[in-house]
C-alpha cells in the first residue's frame, strides 16, 4: 500500500466515524425522534355505565370470555373490568363525575407504537393532543411507579374526560414493568381459542363502526391519523392486527357498534335464542338484543 492509498483509506475511516458519532448522537439524545408509524392497533374498546360489574360479568361468565383483568378500582371513583375478544380487550368501566348510566360505547384506546415518537409525529401531522394522564400507583414502601399513560387525541374526542365525553379517542402505553401487552394479549387469544370462544364461539372484533356527522372531514382525518395505513372505497381502516375502524354518515359523532366475527354464525344464533338474548336476524347478521344490555349494538357475522 503507498502513501496516497493510505492516506485515501485514513480518510474513509475518519468520514465513517463522523457519520456514525453523529448517527448515536441523535438516537441516544434525550430527544426522541418521530417514528412514521405512529398507530399499532386499537388496545381496548371502552364501555362506560353505572353498572360495570353486570356488564363484566355478562361478558365474563355469561358468553365465557377469558378475563383481561378482574373488576377493581385503580383509582377512587373508579371501577373496570375487562375481557378479551381475540384482538381487542374490551372494557366496562365507570369513571368519577359520570351522570349517564346506561352503557354506552364511549371510545377506545390506541396503542401507540411509542408515546413519545407518535406524539411527536402527530403533532408533526397537524393532530393535537391532549395532556398526559399517568396513572400512578404507591406501593406498600412508599414508592411511586407509573402503571400507564394516556393522552386524548383532541380532534378524534369531545372532552378531554371520558366522564362526560360522547365520544372519546386516546392514546394509551402501558409501563412494561405493568404489563406486557403482546404477552397478555397472546395468551387471552389462547385462551379464547381453548375454550372455542366460548358459547358465541367469539373469534375477534371485525370492526368499530364510528358515526360521523361530516364524513368527508371525518375521513381525511382519520387518514391522517392511520397513515401509512389505506382506506378502502368503504371508510375502513384495518388497524394492524386489531379490530378495522370504518365511518359511516351519523347525526352525531360517537361510535355505534362492535362488529363482531363468530365461529358459526348459526352457531351463535342457537346459543343466543335459548338464553332469550337473540335480537334482529338478517342480511346474514344478528344482534344481541340491545335490551338485554343497556342499549349496546353488538352485531354477530360469520367469520
Amino acid at each position: 500500500m503507498n502513501g496516497n492509498d493510505l492516506l485515501t483509506r485514513t480518510a474513509r475511516v475518519a468520514l465513517l466515524l463522523v457519520s456514525l458519532t453523529t448517527v448515536g448522537g441523535s438516537e441516544s439524545g434525550s430527544q426522541p425522534r418521530a417514528t412514521s408509524q405512529p398507530i399499532r392497533q386499537i388496545d381496548h374498546i371502552m364501555i362506560r355505565t353505572g353498572d360495570p360489574r353486570e356488564l363484566y360479568a355478562f361478558f365474563a361468565e355469561t358468553l365465557r370470555l377469558p378475563t383481561a383483568w378482574p373488576t377493581t378500582s385503580p383509582r377512587p371513583g373508579v371501577m373496570t373490568g375487562g375481557v378479551g375478544f381475540g384482538n381487542v380487550n374490551v372494557e366496562a368501566i365507570q369513571v368519577p363525575g359520570q351522570t349517564e348510566s346506561r352503557p354506552r360505547l364511549i371510545g377506545f384506546a390506541f396503542e401507540p407504537s411509542a408515546l413519545d415518537e407518535s406524539l411527536i409525529e402527530l403533532n408533526r401531522r397537524g393532530l393535537t393532543s391532549g395532556e398526559r394522564r399517568p396513572l400512578v400507583a404507591t406501593g406498600p414502601d412508599g414508592s411511586k411507579r407509573t402503571l400507564w399513560t394516556n393522552v386524548t387525541l383532541t380532534q378524534f374526542s369531545d372532552s378531554d374526560n371520558p366522564a362526560d365525553a360522547t365520544i372519546h379517542i386516546f392514546l394509551s402505553e402501558y409501563s412494561p414493568t405493568y404489563v406486557n401487552v403482546d404477552e397478555r394479549r397472546a395468551r387471552l387469544r389462547s385462551q379464547l381459542v381453548n375454550s372455542g370462544g366460548g358459547p358465541l364461539g367469539v373469534v375477534a372484533v371485525k370492526e368499530v363502526i364510528v358515526g360521523a356527522v361530516d364524513l368527508e372531514v371525518a375521513r381525511q382525518r382519520w387518514q391522517k391519523l392511520l397513515d401509512p395505513i389505506p382506506s378502502t372505497t368503504s371508510n375502513t381502516w384495518q388497524i394492524g392486527s386489531g379490530p378495522a375502524v370504518r365511518l359511516v354518515p351519523a347525526n352525531e359523532n360517537r361510535i355505534q357498534t362492535l362488529l363482531i366475527r363468530v365461529a358459526s354464525l348459526e352457531r351463535a344464533k342457537a346459543f343466543l335464542r335459548d338464553r332469550q338474548l337473540l335480537g334482529a336476524d338478517a342480511a346474514g347478521q344478528v344482534t344481541i338484543d340491545p335490551s338485554k344490555v343497556g342499549g349496546l349494538d353488538l352485531r354477530l357475522v360469520d367469520r
